[in-house]
């Protein structure tokens, strides 16, 4: 397993916009929260998915960014327990 930093879940949305914003083809979508798992998943995660909004129905392409930023993430952050 892999050791990864921990943030609060609003620093992790906002990391994840941030990572998002790289990427033009995603203009319009945002992640607005975390799907937090109530134990850590077998690579050793604390989260899943993130929810996302859109301000128009995405795209094939759209939905590829949006599942690599969050994969992304996830073998780097966790959601920090309080």
């Amino acid at each position: 397993m892999t050791t990864r930093q921990a943030l609060g879940r609003q620093e992790l949305i906002e990391l994840l916009n941030w990572e998002l914003a790289a990427y033009d083809e995603c203009a319009g979508c945002r992640f607005a929260s975390i799907h937090q798992l109530s134990e850590p998943d077998e690579v050793g995660s604390s989260w899943w998915d993130a929810q996302v909004l859109a301000d128009h129905r995405l795209g094939l392409e759209e939905h590829f960014i949006l599942r690599h930023v969050v994969e992304e993430t996830r073998g780097r952050f966790d959601v920090r327990v309080h």
